[in-house]
């Protein structure tokens, strides 16, 4: 979602609940100055590695369903010929999951 929202194939209001208000300003001012490569032409994953937490961690489906479990998300994406990277830490909780934190290279 949030390379469409840079890309502005999707309205940053239509990731309502996904991002915190500190990176949704994020990707509103990189959807309205731009960001490297994206004369390339449209992002498209390329690559995506997701580490799970912890086996024995409590989390969702456990008995303790409140506490929060992060995953550490990283991938390429490709424009054009060239590739670029984001990274990501995703927190699922008792009432879905939502983005903590990112970062686009």
């Amino acid at each position: 979602m949030a390379l469409e929202v840079v890309d502005r194939r999707r309205a940053p209001q239509h990731t309502k609940g996904a991002f915190p208000p500190h990176l949704m300003e994020m990707l509103r001012t990189l959807a309205r100055d731009g960001v490297p490569g994206r004369h390339l032409g449209p992002a498209r994953v390329h690559r995506l590695h997701i580490q799970a937490p912890d086996p024995g961690r409590a989390g969702p489906g456990s008995a303790d369903d409140r506490t929060p479990v992060d995953y550490e998300v990283c991938a390429t994406y490709a424009r054009g010929p060239r590739l670029f990277a984001v990274a990501a830490r995703i927190r699922v909780g008792p009432t879905g999951a939502s983005c903590a934190a990112l970062r686009l290279v």
